[in-house]
């Protein structure tokens, strides 16, 4: 009669065992490098996207601010250049919305009364993000808007002869409304509308 003999194989490490070949490693850096560009390019269009939806929630809030303080605190004078307005000025490299408790321009840091226009808020947008009201071909850039006493946009229209280059005014509405436009352009390319 024949006895079972167990087989046994101490002192053996797996068998096959064997490290990544160099074409291996080169295809696995290769797929990473791949998928991070991909993600690269994916975070640039995201922010594009939010640098315009940063620009126009705050463009937005400016306008309703202006709306409200023109309503609230009407001016004392009733002058074209004592209105409310939102102004978009440009320095050191970023764009900067101020809301303003006149209409000739060049609010910006004055808190002096005696000294003019006041700045009342400020607000900052990124400088690759342009402003623009309007679709074309009546498009034109968003620099100084007016409101009335009433809340209501001070059209260019109503222009006095006697009323300064720099003076705030609305453009003529389209369809009698205005379009809000903030577009970035380039690898990160985006745009929002909003409509006043």
């Amino acid at each position: 009669m024949m006895t079972p003999r167990i087989m046994s194989h101490r002192g053996k490490g797996p068998s096959g065992a064997r490290g990544l070949t160099l074409i291996e490693l080169i295809m696995v850096v290769a797929i990473i490098a791949i998928m991070m560009g991909a993600g690269f390019l994916g975070l640039l269009s995201w922010l594009g996207t939010d640098n315009v939806n940063v620009a126009q929630a705050r463009l937005r809030t400016a306008l309703q601010v202006t709306m409200a303080d023109a309503l609230t605190h009407p001016p004392v004078s009733q002058t074209t250049y004592h209105n409310w307005s939102l102004q978009v000025v440009t320095q050191g490299g970023v764009q900067y919305i101020y809301v303003c408790t006149g209409s000739q321009g060049g609010c910006a840091g004055n808190v002096n009364p005696a000294n003019g226009p006041v700045q009342v808020r400020v607000s900052t947008v990124p400088a690759s993000v342009h402003l623009t009201v309007n679709q074309p071909p009546n498009q034109v850039p968003l620099t100084c808007l007016a409101f009335g006493p009433l809340g209501q946009p001070l059209l260019a229209a109503t222009t006095p002869a006697s009323a300064a280059a720099h003076a705030c005014f609305w453009p003529a509405a389209v369809n009698g409304e205005w379009t809000f436009q903030s577009t970035a352009s380039g690898s990160n390319a985006a745009s929002v509308t909003y409509v006043f």
